[in-house]
């Protein structure tokens, strides 16, 4: 093999293994983030069941979202106009939206929109 054909054969095993690296890199990477969101998720479960802790909040909003009204659709209005009702402060409601998004990967905000329109 002469000179050049060495450099193009050289070139080409840089080029397979960086590329390899790179799906190895990114698969870990991702990998890593699925265990991190939901050791974090585990960790807001656990606190849910603490009467005044933000994830206690937002799963009884997740609840109210989901629990339809006895005719089988639609949000139970009353329970998250309650849920407002008892949240302290609105350090709170940040810390709360902070759990929802921990909890079910969603913003609180935006599931709140789509489930009290009119």
């Amino acid at each position: 093999m002469n000179v050049d054909g060495q450099k193009i054969q050289n070139f080409k095993t840089v080029v397979i293994y960086s590329t390899l690296g790179l799906g190895t890199a990114t698969g870990l990477f991702f990998l890593a983030r699925h265990f991190y969101k939901k050791t974090r998720a585990n960790v807001s479960q656990k606190h849910s069941l603490e009467v005044g802790d933000p994830a206690t909040f937002a799963k009884q909003l997740k609840m109210a979202f989901d629990n339809d009204n006895y005719a089988g659709w639609g949000t139970n209005e009353k329970m998250v106009i309650r849920v407002f009702n008892d949240l302290p402060s609105k350090s709170m409601y940040t810390k709360v939206q902070k759990e929802y998004a921990n909890l079910y990967g969603r913003s609180l905000n935006a599931d709140l929109e789509d489930e009290v329109e009119q």
